[in-house]
């Protein structure tokens, strides 16, 4: 695993994880000392990849959102960022809602790093947070015209039941674990709740 500097506790939980092509990166819990990494990575996405993720054509990001998305508590609020060197190439999130046990999510993958299984093994790796913390459903937004996110959520989520709300889809997906959910069907040869273990080591 590439070196890393213990700037902030979160760093101390940094796993070495591997993409489909063998690509390795570091991904950890996000820390208030990456706010500066988010604003470097916010850059570096096509104002496509900022439409998507934030409904609107921002083009530059406040101090105040900055800080908010880097300061999270681990528990209701969570993020985990996926480095390649010391840069911050992808991001996984979840909030809490005021729905018990539903938190909405979101992901961002640097527009170099798309289409190469990083917003899965991210997904994957948040869900398995999420349900450490009490949380069975995520909640997601999506613009009607976002693909790559659809396409996500279908090859993870199969069952997942998608409803459009003026041009954004809307999406509830279920995490509970294959042996708690009743959509689950191994027999049938259904996929199972996301959140299984893929391109990673057991640990």
């Amino acid at each position: 695993m590439t070196p890393v500097s213990y700037e902030c506790e979160e760093t101390r939980d940094a796993k070495e994880r591997h993409l489909p092509d063998g690509t390795a990166l570091v991904v950890r819990p996000i820390c208030e000392a990456d706010a500066e990494r988010l604003r470097r990575m916010f850059h570096r996405l096509s104002p496509n990849t900022v439409y998507r993720r934030f409904f609107s054509p921002i083009t530059r990001p406040r101090e105040s959102v900055l800080h908010h998305l880097a300061t999270v508590d681990h528990d209701r609020r969570e993020a985990l960022v996926a480095l390649c060197g010391d840069e911050i190439v992808g991001v996984a999130r979840y909030d809490g809602t005021t729905t018990a046990h539903q938190a909405e999510i979101a992901i961002t993958v640097e527009d170099a790093w798309q289409h190469r299984g990083l917003g899965s093994l991210l997904l994957r790796m948040l869900t398995k947070r999420a349900r450490e913390h009490g949380f069975d459903h995520f909640f997601a937004s999506m613009l009607a015209d976002n693909r790559p996110a659809m396409s996500l959520l279908h090859h993870l989520a199969p069952g997942t039941r998608v409803a459009l709300d003026g041009g954004t889809y809307e999406a509830t997906i279920d995490i509970t674990p294959p042996s708690a959910s009743p959509s689950a069907n191994p027999s049938a040869g259904v996929r199972g709740p996301v959140g299984e273990a893929v391109h990673e080591p057991q640990t």
